[in-house]
């Protein structure tokens, strides 16, 4: 899908970037091989996410849709966010502590899928109605608060 408004278009980047890296993360783990580096670079990622992406997400956009009466989308993927927080926030300590624990595949894996399908949700779902709902003032809004 094209979008036009550049909130979506800067979510719909970073969604892209993240099936690219945990399509990775997937590949590489499920083929029996071990990549520190590839490990190191999804939890930096995942870090940004879990602090940048899904505050913004929950604090600026899920209240917009509440105001449309669009509440149940931003409640689920509020959710999400709970869930992928705390299994994220143990595969980031893991890789940073103890990148060779067991319980790190299993769990890289997880994520892996929760990812795929929340990304998969909000690209089918949110950003189609931000660009409905988000006019161009408010999208410059939006622009401005999550880049700062």
């Amino acid at each position: 899908m094209e979008f036009n408004r550049h909130i979506s278009r800067r979510l719909h980047e970073e969604h892209d970037a993240t099936l690219t890296l945990w399509g990775r993360v997937e590949a590489t783990l499920a083929a029996g091989k071990s990549d520190p580096a590839l490990l190191k670079s999804a939890a930096a990622s995942l870090a940004h996410e879990l602090d940048v992406h899904f505050d913004f997400e929950e604090k600026e956009l899920f209240p917009r849709l509440a105001a449309f009466g669009e509440a149940d989308i931003g409640e689920l993927l509020a959710e999400e966010h709970t869930t992928i927080r705390s299994a994220g926030r143990r595969f980031i300590e893991l890789v940073r502590s103890d990148p060779g624990a067991a319980e790190l595949k299993p769990l890289a894996l997880e994520l892996a899928e929760r990812l795929f399908s929340h990304v998969q949700k909000e690209e089918m779902s949110l950003l189609p109605m931000l660009e409905d709902l988000v006019d161009e003032e408010a999208d410059g809004e939006l622009t401005a608060a999550y880049t700062s």
